[in-house]
């Protein structure tokens, strides 16, 4: 979102995503390791994946541990049977489900889950309901709440875990002028529009953010972080003899 957030989830959320034992824990694109950091701090052994080799680069710096790799979510470069845990905050879409779960479930020890977040907007605050009638006067079809949903749902029809549970949290993320813009920038239809359309609607969200906040105070923007966790199945999965790989029936 932006330098003003503290964490991008509450405490809560975590516990109940991972749990309070350290354990070893994979984050499936770390980013900016907003999460990564959360559980570290918590006595995690967390360690980082992500495609971007400046956003290793950044994780390693910001955790002071050398555990994160670039590379693949669908090729995972890790030990059979390795992870406690394995988290997807907000990334889970990006994967193609039926390389990903399998890979995910492969590094998975018998017993252990992966968690899955997503934070999703609350549009009961006056004025997050103004912003969301701004974005969609350039795109009816613009912040619809329900990012993420698809790949819960191809979680739920994997044969390589089981015992899906969601729980929400409420989740307050403190957000700065510059970082509301910059997020109505970044919407995919902002991009889309012409210059003058585009720089129109950014105003008016400046002055959304302008007439709303009480300076020097950040606005909290609300939000319910959506936490889903399933422990990985491995009757599908057959150790394969003196070989350290999992043979996946098909």
């Amino acid at each position: 979102m932006d330098d003003a957030r503290r964490t991008p989830y509450p405490v809560a959320a975590t516990r109940w995503m991972v749990g309070e034992q350290r354990a070893r824990v994979l984050d499936l694109g770390s980013g900016r390791g907003g999460l990564a950091a959360m559980l570290h701090d918590a006595g995690h052994e967390v360690f980082g994946l992500d495609r971007a080799v400046e956003a290793v680069a950044h994780l390693a710096d910001r955790l002071g541990t050398r555990l994160h790799v670039a590379g693949q979510v669908e090729s995972l470069p890790y030990l059979s049977c390795h992870f406690d845990v394995v988290t997807a905050s907000q990334t889970l879409h990006r994967f193609a489900p039926g390389l990903a779960l399998t890979e995910i479930a492969r590094v998975l020890r018998p017993g252990g889950h992966l968690a899955v977040a997503y934070n999703t907007r609350d549009d009961t605050v006056p004025w997050v309901r103004r912003l969301t009638a701004l974005m969609r006067d350039a795109d009816p079809r613009a912040m619809g709440g329900d990012f993420g949903t698809e790949a819960v749902e191809a979680l739920a029809g994997s044969p390589y875990f089981s015992g899906l549970e969601r729980r929400n949290f409420r989740n307050w993320v403190p957000i700065t002028r510059s970082g509301l813009v910059a997020m109505a920038a970044r919407q995919p239809y902002a991009a889309a529009l012409t210059d003058e359309r585009r720089a129109r609607l950014l105003a008016d969200v400046g002055e959304l953010y302008d007439s709303s906040a009480r300076s020097p105070e950040p606005l909290l923007l609300p939000f319910q972080a959506s936490c889903w966790r399933a422990e990985v199945d491995h009757s599908g999965l057959v150790l394969v003899e003196d070989e350290d790989a999992l043979e996946i029936r098909l």
